[in-house]
């Protein structure tokens, strides 16, 4: 059999272990006209153990395709019900033990695709999953074996994510704005940055694999095919050997077309992060591929550079553009470092501030007229040219009537070389000092915040930057006096604290906060 056949099979082997049919064979007819992948099918479904009646047996009332799995313990969790198949295996709701109220995902591996390599990638998102604790990463409780009679078979239970929405259809459905779909990559970036902390690179990022809860959190899952930098042990190098896709086409970055393992970093999730941009502000791919043999969308994601966000989103400004210009960049170096720095970028462009770390990128009028090998390398930033525009606009003119205005002024003997000279000097000093303009921005100041215990989220004067720990930046102006850092988690008390202004020359030390946060008090029973 071919992978796609077996890929086929297993598919309708979940379907028909969640639906049940009182007639395998009819009911797989129905399903596929391959009589590999219908053999392979029924084989499974002895293998499971499930049972059902011929249509010549139909005196005998219907018998549902079984699941044994149903009922039994795993760990400290009783399997419930199958609530989700795929092709590594299947994902039941798993009920503690020790407390009803408290519900699980249980992953477990299937049967049918527990060779090495199935093996590898399911023990693997085990490891990672129970290494990452971030809020905005479905948490792992618990890991094992079970036999199932013909061999021990791994799982392991996570967070369940009730009632999820997938983050494509959680914008759409919700008709969200761009700042509050920027807001929700952002804490999307925050978690990602949390896995490449730890060295962890996601691999598959996807709006597929960002659940958004019922009160619009975001939930990365699916670390199947993850990769620790630097790390690997055998095992993943089984999964990722040079040659071998991994990810979703449309979602991969230029080495990972290369299928080069040594080559994938954290900046290959950073380039799937600039295709969700892409896709939630526009609506449409940078590069849709979906269609396309992997070759051919190997030869345009590798040569061909991302159109201009702008051509197919005329609103968006030349900072945001120039964002997911840097993070759909083909060269690596031309990208963000890792996810951690895309989401400090989107948050200051959310904060309105002009400075958003990005790189070289043409302004919308010459874009398109530019050959695609030639863009983005040696062109100013698109503020740059703005920022020189403007103020060659009406600086250069002024100076010059200033300058004719003194030359005559001295001819004329109104004034003296020595009084130009003293004014001359005043002038410099309030130049250096600082502009007139109270709403001016005069100065950036990094700060870092780290809480105890981490996860807290955190807001600048309203503005939210992330959840700890987090760096971010505050905008002085020459009328500021202070900034207020608000720090929330659920079950501890809120904090807010007042950072004052920072004087004209600056600070002496950078801003770092260290918070303890405190439990809120349980109500005294009487």
């Amino acid at each position: 059999m071919t992978p796609a056949q077996r890929d086929l099979a297993q598919q309708l082997f979940e379907e028909a272990i969640r639906g049940g049919t009182p007639d395998a064979s009819a009911w797989i007819a129905t399903r596929t006209l391959d009589g590999q992948v219908a053999a392979e099918v029924k084989r499974l479904l002895s293998q499971h153990g499930s049972h059902a009646t011929h249509a010549e047996s139909t005196a005998q009332p219907p018998v549902r395709l079984a699941d044994a799995l149903i009922g039994q313990m795993l760990g400290g969790y009783r399997i419930d019900r199958m609530i989700g198949a795929g092709g590594m295996g299947r994902v039941y709701l798993g009920v503690s033990a020790m407390d009803s109220s408290h519900e699980a995902a249980m992953k477990v591996l299937g049967r049918s695709v527990s060779g090495p390599i199935a093996l590898s990638r399911f023990e693997r998102e085990r490891e990672v999953m129970a290494r990452l604790k971030h809020p905005g990463i479905a948490a792992f409780y618990d890991g094992g074996m079970y036999d199932d009679g013909a061999g021990a078979v791994p799982w392991f239970a996570m967070e369940l994510i009730a009632n999820a929405t997938e983050l494509a259809d959680w914008c759409e459905k919700r008709n969200l704005g761009l700042r509050a779909r920027l807001s929700l990559v952002a804490e999307v970036s925050d978690a990602i940055g949390h896995a490449h902390r730890a060295g962890i690179v996601h691999r598959d990022l996807k709006p597929a694999n960002i659940l958004v809860t019922e009160t619009g959190e975001p939930k990365v899952i699916d670390f199947g095919v993850a990769r620790c930098m630097g790390t690997d042990s055998g095992s993943t190098a089984v999964q990722t050997q040079t040659g071998q896709l991994v990810g979703t086409m449309q979602y991969m970055s230029p080495e990972q077309f290369a299928g080069d393992p040594r080559k994938i970093d954290a900046r290959a999730d950073v380039y799937a992060l600039g295709v969700i941009l892409y896709e939630l502000i526009a609506n449409t791919y940078p590069h849709d591929v979906r269609a396309l043999s992997v070759s051919d969308a190997a030869r345009i994601v590798c040569e061909v550079d991302a159109p201009d966000i702008r051509s197919v989103a005329s609103e968006i400004d030349d900072a945001l553009a120039a964002l997911v210009a840097k993070c759909l960049a083909r060269a690596r170096a031309d990208r963000f470092d890792d996810a951690g720095a895309v989401s400090q970028s989107l948050r200051r462009w959310l904060r309105g501030e002009s400075s958003v770390g990005l790189v070289p990128m043409m302004d919308s009028a010459s874009f398109e007229s530019v050959p695609p090998g030639k863009r983005a390398r040696g062109a100013a930033h698109p503020l740059e040219q703005v920022s020189i525009q403007r103020s060659s606009g009406w600086m250069i003119p002024a100076v010059s009537m200033i300058l004719v205005a003194l030359v005559v002024l001295v001819a004329t003997g109104i004034v003296t070389p020595n009084s130009v000279v003293r004014w001359w000097q005043m002038f410099s000093t309030d130049v250096g000092a600082g502009s007139p303009d109270p709403t001016s921005t005069t100065a950036v100041e990094p700060i870092s915040i780290v809480t105890d215990p981490a996860g807290a989220r955190v807001t600048i004067d309203g503005l939210e930057i992330g959840v700890t720990p987090t760096s971010s930046t505050i905008s002085w102006t020459a009328t500021s006096t202070s900034a207020s850092i608000h720090i929330s988690l659920a079950g501890f008390k809120p904090q807010t604290h007042v950072i004052a202004a920072a004087p004209r020359g600056g600070r002496t030390a950078p801003l770092q906060m260290r918070v303890r946060l405190d439990p809120v008090a349980e109500p005294t029973v009487p």
